[in-house]
């Protein structure tokens, strides 16, 4: 029925399906699929010329690792490791991941990491690498080669590769004990600005979020990783005691898009945490990097897991990403912390056009690929069930040209018919749809009040 320009499929959090009359209405939906009309723009022409570029260099020079990174990083694996910091250290740390084969030593991935971090990461290619960590010991403003303050033994170098990886993604690498009073050399010259990324920000109107780093996401996900060194952002420092809520953005988007929604929580009830992330990756590999940002989320808390509260709310393909982090955070059941999962607008049956680009066998953004009709990613994201106990709202919009209720069009972006897959629907404990565009559901009324009050039910917040 309709309600306040919204139109409602059973209660709120409570199991619903749209009839079949509404599916019949959308099974001829024409996908208007904005975003990737962006197959003819002057970025992706200039992306494809740049793979082009790429790929004939990496035939002239194999072995070059950074090259193969930035030519297909969604082919990369995520180089983590435990890190363990003098307490008191107050300098933030540089780890470096070298070509353990290549005599030169060539430097392949770097990363920061803040003085409280207990992990270092790199996103890497296959192949054997020394892992170094430098520390600016000198104040000097750089990270120097005869900083280094931890590495990995010179004879046991670290293995990347798909037979080391428990999930075709992570790769646990050793353990680093950083030792700042007994600096050792690097073999290869380094010199690299210090330039931190603190993961606190006072909104989304931070620099950080800007439009056009979300674009450098999507064509260039390595400098955009150089440019966060992150993949999650707090607003304001983190208050564990209440409800943390961790929003996921679209494809060439930002946190920003939450700017609204933000504005519409309880800041008193919701602690608001961002998983900003390069659109462009595979959705596989950025499913199980926000697992394990939900996880380190709860790991370091001062809260106990059993009395920490939770959601997930992406937007658009941040759904498809929610979607499988929840799926690898349940992996072995729903864990006490995660109370909600909830999406808007979000492309569950994916997207035609993305099929017949992936078809014409161009060059394709990985995420693209993923979210092409019928994709293998799909297949198996449908294929693993949430946990019953674990609420999931499905909220969709239909545009605002329709009067007499939704739009078979969509939002302006997304299809009904994707949006309401049957497979979403059967999974969804609430189903709402609302008279939106594709980014003005983020700042419809009648939508975040939707959400306000499934966080509300789902984790006693309201009371």
């Amino acid at each position: 029925m309709r309600d306040s320009g919204r139109w409602v499929s059973g209660r709120v959090c409570e199991q619903s399906t749209v009839g079949r009359s509404s599916l019949r209405l959308i099974g001829f939906t024409v996908v208007t699929f904005l975003l990737l009309a962006a197959t003819s723009s002057c970025s992706y022409l200039a992306w494809r010329r740049q793979k082009t570029a790429q790929r004939r260099a990496l035939e002239e020079r194999p072995w070059d690792l950074a090259l193969r990174k930035e030519y297909a990083p969604q082919d990369c694996f995520g180089l983590t490791g435990r890190l363990s910091i003098p307490p008191g250290a107050e300098t933030d740390f540089l780890v470096v991941a070298f070509d353990h084969e290549r005599k030169a030593r060539d430097l392949v991935a770097s990363h920061e990491v803040s003085p409280h971090g207990a992990y270092y990461g790199v996103l890497v290619p296959s192949g054997s690498y020394d892992v170094l960590l430098f520390a600016d010991l000198n104040h000097n403003g750089f990270y120097d080669t005869d900083e280094v303050v931890a590495r990995t033994p010179p004879e046991d170098p670290v293995l990347v590769s798909l037979s080391q990886s428990s999930d075709g993604v992570l790769v646990r690498g050793p353990s680093l004990t950083v030792d700042l009073r007994k600096p050792q050399v690097a073999l290869t010259l380094v010199r690299i600005r210090v330039d931190p990324q603190p993961y606190v920000v006072a909104s989304v109107q931070d620099p950080i979020f800007s439009p056009e780093l979300g674009q450098l996401g999507v064509y260039q996900p390595n400098r955009f990783l150089a440019r966060t060194q992150r993949w999650a952002f707090s607003i304001g420092e983190p208050d564990f005691e209440k409800v943390q809520v961790v929003l996921v953005h679209g494809i060439n988007g930002t946190p920003r898009d939450f700017q609204t929604l933000i504005a519409g929580l309880d800041p008193a009830r919701y602690h608001v945490w961002l998983f900003y992330y390069p659109s462009g990756l595979s959705l596989e590999q950025l499913g199980i990097i926000l697992a394990g940002v939900l996880e380190n989320i709860a790991l370091f808390s001062d809260v106990p897991p059993s009395h920490m509260q939770m959601a997930v709310v992406a937007h658009s393909l941040g759904g498809l990403v929610g979607r499988r982090g929840v799926n690898e955070v349940c992996r072995t059941g729903r864990p006490p912390y995660l109370r909600l999962y909830a999406s808007f607008d979000t492309p569950y049956g994916g997207v035609d056009q993305a099929q017949r680009a992936v078809n014409r066998g161009s060059e394709i953004v990985p995420s693209w690929r993923d979210v092409a009709v019928g994709s293998d990613f799909l297949t198996r994201l449908h294929g693993t069930p949430l946990p019953k106990d674990l609420p999931f709202q499905l909220l969709f919009g239909w545009g605002k040209d329709g009067s007499r209720g939704p739009n078979p069009a969509g939002d302006g972006t997304i299809s009904l018919s994707s949006q309401l897959d049957p497979r979403a629907q059967e999974a969804a404990t609430g189903i709402e749809g609302f008279e939106a565009t594709h980014s003005g559901i983020l700042a419809d009324p009648s939508a975040i009040e939707a959400l306000s009050k499934c966080l509300a039910a789902t984790t006693g917040s309201g009371h």
